[in-house]
């Protein structure tokens, strides 16, 4: 008889979060059964019809409180049974819901992630490690939460999960074709309207997937496609407060005193962009006898990031220009004393808005060729994985200087910070500014990896040890990472910003702060960032032409003579690590009178790091070298694991757990480049130096856990 399917609208949910949703799952078990009765009393009617599965949230809160509840790990799980039903943009904001997971939110979205206020956290994808070009981990946010089935949350490891963070592990499950009984074709399509910024983003995604009986064995495939866009938009006001008044500051009147707090700076800087994220997975499984599956998997994720920051910020304690700080005019004190509640100041010719733009393209890959073979009482796991991630950054800021003096009024408002008002300058108009300077920065950091890993797990028929489990990984990882910049400053030609290329396509800054009118100051003229990056070449073509005017030196032209800025070999690294690892474990059980059972493992690694990079050293006459450098390091690890449960009754357990973790330092943190200068400090001659350490260790640490919990139900706990 055929089966027709009705997917629910929501079936993603946190095992720690069953107790707020039990009502609703009694009062499904209530209707289920109302309809059975139904159902009954009518069943020769509907003899000949489909049968109707209908999969509710319970569903998947079963499966999430199955693999918390029979996992040897401490561990919660996120499960969506069915396609595309986590509630949220990406899995960032999933793991949101477990309890003890925080998340760091900015530029509209959820950015990081915390394990109990920890930020070292190791993220692997089916198991697999998983990065970004030079880094230690992937931005879980780049895992979008159509493509997910499951998302697990270690809080305490074993021997089998992969080493990196003291905090914890996120394991990302994505699709596979036999997850399904057949074809399915599943698609969403939605819109996100961003209040701040005021737009209606699409999110979509598309799935395919089938299995077939052939001559050779079953065989699935599944393809699965998503996109999602944010325009985005952070607005911030921001204070800098300082306790003492600056010695050589004059504040009028002088009665008021000077032993108060007022602000150092204020401004305004607006965050915006436009983030685009496509990704796509898909997978191919051959089970060519009922105890051998092989399959292959592949990844790919990519980040788009066109930023349009505006930023204008005010001294209100110092001078740009290396003079006294401005007089303090009106000063009114709050009521006890402590603070200026209000004040006037005269600033003079003081730095104008910039314009920060730019682009960061990411583009990740991940394949994998896999097997499990099941022959008598062993399991045989194997899986080979390439990765490959490039981060291209191109990053620019366009510096402006009023041409007429400013002024402010600046009042403490009732939530404690500062509005101010400006005058003397027409914030609207193009001719109230001077050309300030530009600055352009661009980066690359690439990174690759091969990884193997293969496991073997017995059943020992013993009662006391009924499992043990044995493996080996082996990982060869690249990383590299180059950065490069120039400035150009042209204040002192004064020449007004209309002569800079697409500058009089600009206009008025969209002002933040929509529903709150606190500030009233809130937008001034700029250019069209996107049209400002995509004219980048005529703009270079102005500064050569400007730097020749403004009679800069030799090395600042020769630094804006090619089309990008060039990259620096001493903010350049190249590493080689290389990781071996062997791991085992034993699963233990026994009765005193009550029924305890748990894991005892241990996992050895050796770790070996190569790293290449460039020295700068002084030579005689004050000059410089550059000196290139080889480093090497190897150091060995051992993670031993023990945790046990106690059953006290079916539904009541006590887990205890000791484990140790590390978490290897980031590769720039290890980067051997050293930079050393000589100066002068009192007529003597002086040397200063920067640089990473090669020689840096993991962060290692001893953990302790313990969870009691509860199961009233199947769907339910404590």
């Amino acid at each position: 008889m055929k089966k027709v399917t009705i997917g629910t609208l929501l079936a993603s949910v946190s095992t720690m979060m069953a107790v707020a949703i039990a009502a609703p799952a009694q009062a499904q078990d209530q209707q289920q059964q109302g309809q059975t009765q139904s159902t009954a009393a009518t069943g020769q009617e509907a003899a000949g019809s489909p049968d109707i599965v209908v999969t509710g949230i319970r569903a998947s809160l079963s499966s999430a409180q199955s693999i918390k509840r029979n996992s040897q790990a401490m561990v919660d799980a996120l499960v969506a049974e069915d396609i595309g039903k986590f509630p949220d943009n990406n899995a960032a904001e999933a793991i949101a819901r477990v309890t003890g997971v925080q998340v760091t939110r900015y530029a509209d979205e959820a950015n990081g992630v915390l394990i109990r206020g920890l930020p070292n956290v190791q993220t692997t994808v089916q198991g697999r490690e998983i990065f970004t070009a030079d880094g230690r981990s992937v931005s879980i946010q780049d895992f979008p939460a159509q493509a997910l089935s499951r998302v697990e949350v270690y809080k305490a490891t074993t021997a089998e999960n992969l080493e990196g963070g003291i905090a914890g592990l996120i394991d990302v499950g994505l699709r596979r074709p036999f997850d399904f009984k057949g074809f399915q074709i599943a698609g969403a399509l939605r819109g996100a309207y961003n209040t701040e910024s005021r737009k209606v983003d699409p999110i979509g995604s598309l799935l395919v997937t089938d299995r077939w009986q052939t001559g050779i064995g079953e065989v699935g495939v599944l393809v699965n496609a998503s996109f999602t866009q944010t325009r985005y938009l952070n607005s911030i006001r921001y204070q800098g407060f300082q306790d003492n008044v600056p010695e050589n500051q004059l504040i009028l009147p002088t009665s008021v005193g000077r032993d108060f707090t007022f602000p150092q700076d204020i401004g305004l800087y607006y965050r915006r962009g436009n983030r685009q994220r496509p990704s796509v997975n898909g997978s191919v499984q051959w089970k060519p006898a009922d105890n051998l599956m092989i399959y292959v998997d592949g990844l790919y994720q990519g980040y788009r990031d066109r930023v349009a920051n505006d930023f204008f910020g005010i001294p209100i304690q110092s001078d740009p220009n290396g003079g006294n700080p401005p007089t303090i005019r009106n000063a009114v004190l709050t009521e006890d004393g402590s603070t200026l509640q209000s004040f006037d100041v005269d600033l003079g010719l003081v730095n104008g808005p910039s314009k920060e733009f730019g682009t960061t393209r990411t583009n990740t890959y991940q394949g994998a060729l896999g097997a499990r073979w099941e022959t008598g009482n062993a399991v045989f796991t194997t899986d080979l994985a390439y990765t490959k991630s490039t981060v291209d950054g191109n990053w620019g800021q366009f510096q402006t200087q009023v041409a007429t003096p400013l002024s402010l009024s600046v009042k403490l408002n009732d939530e404690g910070s500062v509005n101010f008002t400006p005058s003397g300058v027409d914030f609207a108009d193009p001719n109230s500014f001077y050309m300030r300077g530009l600055i352009e920065n661009r980066s690359r950091a690439t990174g690759d990896q091969w990884q193997w890993q293969g496991n073997v797990s017995l059943d020992t028929g013993s009662s006391l040890i009924p499992k043990f489990l044995f493996g080996l990984r082996y990982g060869d990882r690249n990383a590299s990472s180059v950065f490069g910049d120039r400035y150009a400053s042209l204040v002192s030609l004064k020449d007004p910003i209309l002569k800079v290329p697409t500058l009089s396509q600009g206009g008025m800054v969209a002002p933040g702060f929509w529903n709150d009118d606190v500030q009233q100051f809130r937008s001034w003229y700029a250019p069209d960032a996107f049209l400002f990056n995509d004219r980048l070449n005529d703009v270079r073509g102005y500064i050569r032409e400007a730097l020749v005017r403004e009679g800069a030196d030799a090395a600042t032209q020769d630094a804006w003579a090619a089309e990008k800025p060039g990259l620096n070999p001493l903010n350049a690294f190249k590493a080689r690590e290389q990781v071996y690892t062997a791991y085992a474990q034993i699963n233990y059980a026994f009765d005193v009178g009550i029924p305890v059972d748990g894991v005892i493992g241990t996992r050895v690694i050796v770790t070996r790091n190569r790293l290449n990079g460039t020295n700068r050293l002084p030579t005689e006459g004050g000059g410089s070298v550059l000196v290139p450098i080889d480093s090497s390091t190897q150091y060995t690890d051992i993670l031993p694991n023990i945790s046990a449960q106690l059953h006290f009754t079916d539904r009541l357990k006590l887990r205890l757990s000791r484990t140790q973790a590390l978490s290897r330092p980031g590769f720039n943190q290890i980067n051997p480049t050293l930079t050393i200068s000589q100066g002068t400090i009192g007529g003597n001659i002086s040397y200063t130096g920067s640089g990473g350490n090669p020689n840096l260790q993991p962060i290692r640490s001893d953990n302790y856990d313990a969870s009691l919990e509860y199961y009233f139900s199947r769907t339910g706990l404590v």
